[in-house]
Protein backbone atom coordinates (compact mmCIF):
# COMPACT_ATOMS: atom_id res chain seq x y z
CA UNK A 1 0.00 0.00 0.00
CA UNK A 2 1.21 3.56 -1.22
CA UNK A 3 3.06 5.10 2.28
CA UNK A 4 1.05 8.48 1.69
CA UNK A 5 -2.61 6.42 2.07
CA UNK A 6 -1.56 4.51 5.01
CA UNK A 7 -0.49 7.86 6.63
CA UNK A 8 -3.73 9.01 5.80
CA UNK A 9 -5.43 6.35 6.96
CA UNK A 10 -3.48 6.26 10.17
CA UNK A 11 -4.28 10.02 11.10
CA UNK A 12 -8.02 9.30 9.69
CA UNK A 13 -8.25 6.26 12.24
CA UNK A 14 -6.51 8.78 15.14
CA UNK A 15 -9.11 11.40 14.75
CA UNK A 16 -11.88 9.17 14.96
CA UNK A 17 -10.49 7.36 18.13
CA UNK A 18 -10.05 10.51 19.84
CA UNK A 19 -13.51 11.81 18.52
CA UNK A 20 -15.43 9.34 19.97
CA UNK A 21 -13.34 9.02 23.19
CA UNK A 22 -14.04 12.61 23.80
CA UNK A 23 -17.90 12.15 22.81
CA UNK A 24 -17.97 8.79 25.21
CA UNK A 25 -16.47 10.89 28.12
CA UNK A 26 -18.76 14.15 27.63
CA UNK A 27 -21.77 12.19 27.97
CA UNK A 28 -23.26 11.31 31.03
CA UNK A 29 -25.70 9.23 32.95
CA UNK A 30 -27.69 12.01 35.26
CA UNK A 31 -30.34 10.74 37.73
CA UNK A 32 -33.06 13.43 37.75
CA UNK A 33 -35.20 13.93 40.72
CA UNK A 34 -37.54 16.97 39.29
CA UNK A 35 -40.29 16.95 42.19
CA UNK A 36 -41.80 19.95 41.65
CA UNK A 37 -41.34 20.02 37.73
CA UNK A 38 -39.45 22.86 37.33
CA UNK A 39 -36.70 20.84 35.11
CA UNK A 40 -38.73 19.30 32.50
CA UNK A 41 -40.92 22.69 31.85
CA UNK A 42 -38.36 24.90 32.20
CA UNK A 43 -36.05 23.95 29.32
CA UNK A 44 -33.67 22.00 31.72
CA UNK A 45 -33.90 18.65 30.39
CA UNK A 46 -33.88 19.88 27.03
CA UNK A 47 -30.04 21.36 27.69
CA UNK A 48 -28.88 18.16 28.98
CA UNK A 49 -30.42 15.92 26.68
CA UNK A 50 -29.88 18.00 23.73
CA UNK A 51 -27.03 19.86 23.76
CA UNK A 52 -24.82 17.87 26.40
CA UNK A 53 -25.54 14.76 25.56
CA UNK A 54 -26.41 13.20 28.63
CA UNK A 55 -28.99 10.24 29.17
CA UNK A 56 -31.27 11.33 31.66
CA UNK A 57 -33.53 9.14 34.13
CA UNK A 58 -36.27 11.37 35.41
CA UNK A 59 -38.25 10.64 38.25
CA UNK A 60 -40.77 13.06 40.58
CA UNK A 61 -39.99 11.78 43.72
CA UNK A 62 -36.83 10.85 45.73
CA UNK A 63 -39.10 7.80 46.62
CA UNK A 64 -37.96 6.49 43.29
CA UNK A 65 -34.54 6.85 43.69
CA UNK A 66 -32.65 3.34 43.95
CA UNK A 67 -30.64 2.72 46.74
CA UNK A 68 -27.53 2.39 44.66
CA UNK A 69 -26.85 5.34 42.73
CA UNK A 70 -23.64 4.05 41.22
CA UNK A 71 -25.30 3.78 37.71
CA UNK A 72 -25.14 7.43 37.55
CA UNK A 73 -22.50 10.27 36.92
CA UNK A 74 -24.56 12.51 38.50
CA UNK A 75 -27.49 12.94 40.96
CA UNK A 76 -29.55 16.61 40.11
CA UNK A 77 -31.90 17.25 43.27
CA UNK A 78 -34.94 19.48 41.89
CA UNK A 79 -37.13 19.49 45.14
CA UNK A 80 -37.60 21.77 47.27
CA UNK A 81 -40.33 21.49 49.52
CA UNK A 82 -40.18 17.76 50.66
CA UNK A 83 -37.77 15.89 53.19
CA UNK A 84 -37.11 12.52 51.40
CA UNK A 85 -35.26 11.44 54.92
CA UNK A 86 -32.08 9.98 56.60
CA UNK A 87 -31.96 6.84 54.89
CA UNK A 88 -32.17 8.89 51.21
CA UNK A 89 -29.91 10.84 52.62
CA UNK A 90 -27.61 7.89 53.37
CA UNK A 91 -27.71 6.74 50.03
CA UNK A 92 -26.55 10.35 48.22
CA UNK A 93 -23.65 10.26 50.69
CA UNK A 94 -23.02 6.70 49.64
CA UNK A 95 -23.05 8.20 46.13
CA UNK A 96 -20.70 11.14 46.35
CA UNK A 97 -18.53 9.23 48.60
CA UNK A 98 -18.23 6.74 45.74
CA UNK A 99 -16.99 9.82 43.28
CA UNK A 100 -20.67 10.87 42.02
CA UNK A 101 -21.41 14.58 41.91
CA UNK A 102 -24.35 15.86 43.84
CA UNK A 103 -26.15 18.95 42.96
CA UNK A 104 -29.20 19.99 46.17
CA UNK A 105 -31.42 22.16 45.57
CA UNK A 106 -31.70 24.61 48.56
CA UNK A 107 -34.47 27.63 49.25
CA UNK A 108 -35.48 30.56 51.31
CA UNK A 109 -36.71 29.81 54.53
CA UNK A 110 -40.46 29.27 53.32
CA UNK A 111 -38.77 25.51 52.57
CA UNK A 112 -36.63 24.59 55.43
CA UNK A 113 -37.68 20.97 55.32
CA UNK A 114 -35.74 20.12 52.17
CA UNK A 115 -32.94 22.47 52.93
CA UNK A 116 -32.06 20.68 56.12
CA UNK A 117 -32.11 17.50 53.97
CA UNK A 118 -29.11 19.20 51.66
CA UNK A 119 -27.35 20.62 54.38
CA UNK A 120 -27.48 17.39 56.49
CA UNK A 121 -25.49 15.68 53.44
CA UNK A 122 -23.17 18.76 52.73
CA UNK A 123 -22.24 19.15 56.60
CA UNK A 124 -21.66 15.11 56.80
CA UNK A 125 -19.31 15.13 53.38
CA UNK A 126 -17.92 18.33 54.18
CA UNK A 127 -17.29 18.05 57.94
CA UNK A 128 -18.62 21.75 58.41
CA UNK A 129 -21.17 21.47 61.26
CA UNK A 130 -21.59 25.51 61.18
CA UNK A 131 -23.13 24.96 57.63
CA UNK A 132 -26.77 26.82 57.35
CA UNK A 133 -28.83 26.81 54.37
CA UNK A 134 -31.66 28.85 54.05
CA UNK A 135 -32.41 29.33 57.94
CA UNK A 136 -29.38 31.67 57.27
CA UNK A 137 -30.92 34.48 56.11
CA UNK A 138 -34.38 35.18 53.94
CA UNK A 139 -33.82 37.59 50.78
CA UNK A 140 -33.36 40.67 52.12
CA UNK A 141 -32.55 42.33 48.43
CA UNK A 142 -33.77 42.17 44.52
CA UNK A 143 -30.51 41.87 43.20
CA UNK A 144 -29.61 39.26 40.70
CA UNK A 145 -27.29 36.34 41.43
CA UNK A 146 -23.85 37.12 39.85
CA UNK A 147 -21.04 34.59 39.74
CA UNK A 148 -18.23 35.87 41.16
CA UNK A 149 -14.54 36.73 40.34
CA UNK A 150 -12.05 34.21 42.28
CA UNK A 151 -9.96 32.20 39.25
CA UNK A 152 -11.30 28.52 40.69
CA UNK A 153 -12.92 25.52 38.04
CA UNK A 154 -16.51 25.92 38.24
CA UNK A 155 -16.26 29.64 37.05
CA UNK A 156 -13.79 28.96 34.38
CA UNK A 157 -14.26 25.53 32.67
CA UNK A 158 -15.10 25.17 30.05
CA UNK A 159 -17.00 28.61 30.40
CA UNK A 160 -15.78 31.49 31.85
CA UNK A 161 -18.84 32.90 33.32
CA UNK A 162 -17.25 35.31 36.31
CA UNK A 163 -19.10 38.10 36.59
CA UNK A 164 -22.06 36.87 34.66
CA UNK A 165 -25.69 36.94 36.03
CA UNK A 166 -28.69 34.35 36.79
CA UNK A 167 -32.40 34.91 37.86
CA UNK A 168 -33.56 34.60 40.93
CA UNK A 169 -36.53 35.21 42.79
CA UNK A 170 -35.79 35.12 46.79
CA UNK A 171 -33.55 32.57 47.72
CA UNK A 172 -32.04 31.98 51.03
CA UNK A 173 -28.70 32.86 52.45
CA UNK A 174 -26.27 29.87 52.04
CA UNK A 175 -23.75 30.06 55.28
CA UNK A 176 -20.20 28.35 55.33
CA UNK A 177 -17.58 28.32 57.05
CA UNK A 178 -14.79 28.80 54.11
CA UNK A 179 -15.61 31.51 52.56
CA UNK A 180 -13.62 30.12 49.44
CA UNK A 181 -16.31 27.42 49.07
CA UNK A 182 -19.07 30.42 48.03
CA UNK A 183 -18.73 31.04 44.07
CA UNK A 184 -22.13 32.25 43.12
CA UNK A 185 -23.70 35.40 45.24
CA UNK A 186 -26.32 39.00 45.58
CA UNK A 187 -23.94 41.75 45.06
CA UNK A 188 -25.55 44.78 46.83
CA UNK A 189 -25.39 45.79 49.67
CA UNK A 190 -27.64 43.60 51.47
CA UNK A 191 -27.04 40.47 49.59
CA UNK A 192 -25.30 37.14 50.31
CA UNK A 193 -23.78 33.69 49.36
CA UNK A 194 -26.41 32.33 47.06
CA UNK A 195 -23.85 29.06 45.87
CA UNK A 196 -21.42 27.04 47.14
CA UNK A 197 -19.26 24.26 45.71
CA UNK A 198 -16.43 21.30 46.85
CA UNK A 199 -14.61 19.25 44.69
CA UNK A 200 -13.07 16.33 45.37
CA UNK A 201 -10.17 17.72 48.01
CA UNK A 202 -12.97 19.89 49.91
CA UNK A 203 -14.83 16.36 51.01
CA UNK A 204 -14.09 14.64 54.32
CA UNK A 205 -13.21 11.26 52.23
CA UNK A 206 -11.76 12.86 49.34
CA UNK A 207 -14.58 11.56 47.02
CA UNK A 208 -17.08 13.03 44.50
CA UNK A 209 -18.24 16.49 44.10
CA UNK A 210 -20.94 18.50 45.25
CA UNK A 211 -22.73 21.70 44.33
CA UNK A 212 -25.83 23.64 45.93
CA UNK A 213 -27.19 27.07 44.48
CA UNK A 214 -30.40 28.46 46.49
CA UNK A 215 -33.76 29.32 44.25
CA UNK A 216 -34.92 26.95 42.51
CA UNK A 217 -36.47 29.71 40.03
CA UNK A 218 -33.26 29.95 38.21
CA UNK A 219 -34.06 26.79 36.71
CA UNK A 220 -36.98 27.60 35.20
CA UNK A 221 -36.46 29.00 31.47
CA UNK A 222 -32.80 29.29 30.87
CA UNK A 223 -31.18 32.23 29.56
CA UNK A 224 -27.64 31.88 27.08
CA UNK A 225 -25.39 32.86 29.89
CA UNK A 226 -27.66 30.49 32.24
CA UNK A 227 -27.05 27.64 30.01
CA UNK A 228 -23.06 28.41 30.15
CA UNK A 229 -23.30 28.06 33.92
CA UNK A 230 -24.94 25.17 33.88
CA UNK A 231 -22.50 23.16 31.64
CA UNK A 232 -19.49 24.66 34.16
CA UNK A 233 -21.48 23.19 37.12
CA UNK A 234 -22.10 19.62 35.01
CA UNK A 235 -18.36 19.58 33.94
CA UNK A 236 -17.55 20.12 37.91
CA UNK A 237 -19.76 17.60 39.19
CA UNK A 238 -18.39 14.62 36.79
CA UNK A 239 -15.08 15.56 37.38
CA UNK A 240 -15.18 14.36 40.83
CA UNK A 241 -12.51 11.33 41.09
CA UNK A 242 -14.07 7.72 40.98
CA UNK A 243 -12.15 5.85 43.26
CA UNK A 244 -11.37 1.44 43.95
CA UNK A 245 -14.59 0.18 46.49
CA UNK A 246 -13.57 1.25 49.98
CA UNK A 247 -11.45 4.29 49.04
CA UNK A 248 -14.31 6.71 50.21
CA UNK A 249 -14.27 5.80 53.68
CA UNK A 250 -10.46 4.92 53.50
CA UNK A 251 -8.67 7.30 50.83
CA UNK A 252 -5.12 6.98 52.84
CA UNK A 253 -5.33 2.92 52.12
CA UNK A 254 -2.14 2.11 49.45
CA UNK A 255 -4.46 1.17 47.03
CA UNK A 256 -6.19 4.18 47.09
CA UNK A 257 -3.17 6.55 46.49
CA UNK A 258 -3.28 6.32 42.60
CA UNK A 259 -6.94 5.49 41.73
CA UNK A 260 -6.93 3.65 37.60
CA UNK A 261 -7.78 5.26 35.06
CA UNK A 262 -11.27 4.10 33.80
CA UNK A 263 -11.30 1.54 31.02
CA UNK A 264 -12.65 3.23 27.86
CA UNK A 265 -16.02 1.49 26.48
CA UNK A 266 -15.42 -1.66 24.18
CA UNK A 267 -15.99 0.39 21.04
CA UNK A 268 -13.73 3.12 21.63
CA UNK A 269 -10.92 -0.36 22.19
CA UNK A 270 -11.78 -1.37 19.11
CA UNK A 271 -11.21 1.97 17.07
CA UNK A 272 -8.11 2.79 18.81
CA UNK A 273 -6.90 -0.98 17.90
CA UNK A 274 -7.59 0.15 14.05
CA UNK A 275 -6.10 3.40 14.67
CA UNK A 276 -2.69 1.59 16.46
CA UNK A 277 -2.84 -1.04 13.52
CA UNK A 278 -2.51 1.54 11.15
CA UNK A 279 0.73 3.22 13.17
CA UNK A 280 2.34 0.02 12.83
CA UNK A 281 1.50 -0.72 9.32
CA UNK A 282 2.72 2.83 8.25
CA UNK A 283 5.88 2.11 10.33
CA UNK A 284 6.58 -1.09 8.60
CA UNK A 285 6.00 0.19 5.46
CA UNK A 286 8.75 3.16 6.26
CA UNK A 287 11.34 0.63 7.38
Amino acid sequence: MNKKIVKNISSLLLAGTLALSSSLASAAAILVVDEGGRLSSGGWTDLFENTFGDTLTVINSWGGAPTDMSAFDVVWDGGFLSNPGVAVAQNVINFVNGGGGFYGQTERPCCETHNDWVQSIFIELTGDTAMMFGGAGDSPSNATGTFLTPDTTILVGPNDIRNTTFDIDAPGQLFVSDPAKVFAAQVAADGFNIGVAYATSDLVNNAGRIVTISDIDWLSGISSDEALALENIRSFLLAGESLPPGCGQNPNLPECQNPGIPMPEPSTLAVLALGLFGFRMASRKKS
